[in-house]
């Protein structure tokens, strides 16, 4: 599927630089401790062994293209050898969980700049802590706003698939609350690229190194698909008039048609009440153009393709909201509970895929670093006297003692 050239826009396509220009300098700000051990890691020629049985199975180097030392080619360079393949027949999450395909996989190639990685907003976010902000520090996570720290995620997971971005500051409706812009720049973006991933600013993919094209295959993401969006959680206030769950519109994959354009179209138009009487509500009261979506146009766009409906479990909530209705992420993380853990998830995001390759490293040149004095000696005052045979055997009868756990 290629961009449809009937439709006239052009504005997505023409943002080559703006405010989004400066997040190489601030992501590299809030990273540039761990990017100086990634680098090392990367022209060192042997210091990632195979890691057979792990996750994260880091069986070749990293390579930087030669000459090109920017930070988008380091991030690269960092994820590639570990990206988990497009049309793998499974996926393992970080406890032990066996997530398996269904038949055989539409995607098995990479679909590059045909995604869309987008944010949306129309506030300015140029507070200190804000994305914005000609500066910005991580301060243990305490000198980045959460929000900003859940685009920055979204703009490296693209940097690290290769696909497009874009952050676009939307014009203020008038007569509406302020999330609902983000439906027709939805309908716009689908107008330059093939499919579109939009995350509001406190959702994060658990996975960095997890491509889309694997979800999309996970979900059964068919030709006829317009829409993918999770369920809410099972609760009294995320249901419908209909008496069924809103899905979250924090999380939306949505592919390219007219079809599709059509139906964000009358999402857009719905408080107008030119199709669907009484959604004028929505405007203002909660849950916006959530509540909208739910109300109304599902119920028309309901092909049995045309709205791909995600367990809540996959793809929405965090591990803190497991009690509402089982709803963890595993996925899909979406911070409602407490938003406060996003900077935090950001840090584990580049902290669980660092510290294996840096244990990795530490093993690895062992040899010239670690020395073994314990079992071969003993301490006698100020003195380390070489052990008999007789007093190594009777240290493995007593070992332990005056010490206490790790840490504890």
């Amino acid at each position: 599927m290629s961009a449809n050239t009937n439709y006239a826009y052009t504005s997505l396509a023409n943002i080559a630089s703006g405010p989004h220009a400066r997040w190489r300098r601030i992501l590299l700000i809030a990273l540039i401790p761990m990017l100086c051990a990634f680098v090392y890691i990367a022209l060192e020629p042997s210091a990632i062994p195979s890691y057979k049985g792990s996750q994260y199975p880091y069986q070749h180097n990293v390579s930087i293209p030669d000459g090109d030392t920017s930070m988008a080619a380091v991030i690269k360079a960092l994820y590639e050898p570990i990206l988990h393949p497009v049309a793998a027949a499974n996926f393992t999450d970080d406890e032990g969980q066996v997530y398996r395909l269904h038949g055989e996989p539409r995607f098995k190639q990479k679909l590059g700049k045909k995604v869309l990685v987008l944010d949306i907003d129309s506030r300015p976010l140029n507070k200190p802590g804000q994305l914005m902000d000609d500066e910005l520090v991580w301060k243990g996570g305490e000198g980045i706003r959460a929000l900003s720290a859940g685009m920055l995620s979204h703009y490296t997971y693209a940097m690290i698939h290769g696909y497009d971005y874009k952050f676009v500051r939307a014009p203020d409706y008038e007569d509406r609350w302020g999330t609902w812009v983000k439906v027709p720049v939805m309908k716009e973006a689908l107008k330059t690229h093939d499919y579109i991933l939009f995350m509001d600013s406190d959702v994060m993919l658990h996975f960095p190194h997890l491509p889309l094209e694997w979800l999309l295959n996970y979900w059964n993401l068919t030709k006829e698909t317009l829409i993918m969006m999770s369920l809410d959680p099972d609760e009294p206030q995320n249901y419908d008039s209909r008496g069924n769950r809103y899905l979250n519109t924090g999380f939306v994959i949505a592919q390219q048609s007219e079809r599709t354009q059509e139906m964000f179209k009358v999402w857009a138009e719905c408080p107008d009440e030119g199709r669907y009487q009484g959604c004028a509500k929505w405007k203002l009261e909660m849950f916006h153009e959530q509540a909208a979506f739910g109300n109304y146009v599902r119920y028309d766009f309901d092909r049995p393709e045309d709205v791909k409906v995600l367990p809540c479990v996959e793809a929405n909530g965090a591990p803190e909201a497991e009690n509402r209705g089982g709803c963890k992420g595993t996925f899909v993380r979406h911070y409602w509970v407490n938003k406060g853990l996003v900077s935090k998830a950001l840090s584990d995001q580049v902290m669980q895929y660092f510290v294996p390759r840096l244990h990795q490293l530490y093993h690895k040149s062992g040899g010239d670093h670690v020395v073994n004095a314990k079992g071969n000696y003993r301490l006698q005052g100020a003195e380390m006297i070489e052990l008999t045979n007789e007093e190594k055997q009777a240290l493995k009868n007593d070992e332990g003692k005056n010490q206490k756990d790790e840490g504890w």
